[in-house]
């Protein structure tokens, strides 16, 4: 008698088991989605300035990132268009501390644990600048980091906090009244 009941509790807990049909159809609009916050994000990284042509901020901007240890990747001024990049050590002593105090604590009950921690970065810089009126163009800059571990893996980070592109829009406001 139980495993009949059993038999029967399956069957009718089965179709409860069933994926809602159209989970492939939700996660594929997820993927790659845009940012709920997205435009709150342009907003921040994005400025106007008000300059004789949109290739001397072009070119303002160029010098900043190099003052800033950039390497410019790619130019294409006829498009407004600037890509930079910069390796950096990304050890942190904290990260590390801890985890060999993990992998330590964690040995001595006798369990394996393999410490994992941030080793390299690299930081890019994207810029785009558009013409927005006679004397007045719009410059946008985005950052972004590559953190790589001990162990060889990558991860991507967006760096979209104020500080990022607020200081970046200072030091190319003060490089345009500088060469004036």
């Amino acid at each position: 008698m139980r495993p009949m009941f059993l038999g029967l509790l399956a069957l009718t807990l089965l179709p409860a088991c069933q994926p809602d049909p159209g989970w492939a159809n939700k996660v594929a609009l997820t993927i790659g989605a845009m940012r709920p916050d997205a435009a709150e994000i342009r907003e921040r990284q994005t400025t106007r300035f008000h300059v004789a042509s949109e290739q001397r901020l072009l070119v303002e901007t160029t010098q900043v990132l190099q003052d800033l240890g950039f390497t410019i990747e790619e130019s294409a001024p006829r498009y407004g268009v600037l890509a930079g990049s910069k390796d950096r050590d990304a050890t942190e002593a904290g990260q590390v501390v801890g985890q060999v105090a993990l992998t330590v604590g964690l040995a001595l009950l006798g369990v394996q644990y393999n410490p994992v921690w941030d080793t390299d970065q690299v930081i890019r810089a994207t810029v785009t600048t558009q013409p927005t009126g006679p004397g007045e163009a719009q410059l946008r800059i985005s950052f972004e980091r590559i953190v790589t571990n001990n162990k060889g893996f990558s991860r991507i980070e967006e760096l979209t906090a104020p500080e990022f592109s607020s200081g970046f829009f200072e030091k190319i406001r003060t490089g345009l009244t500088r060469s004036v």
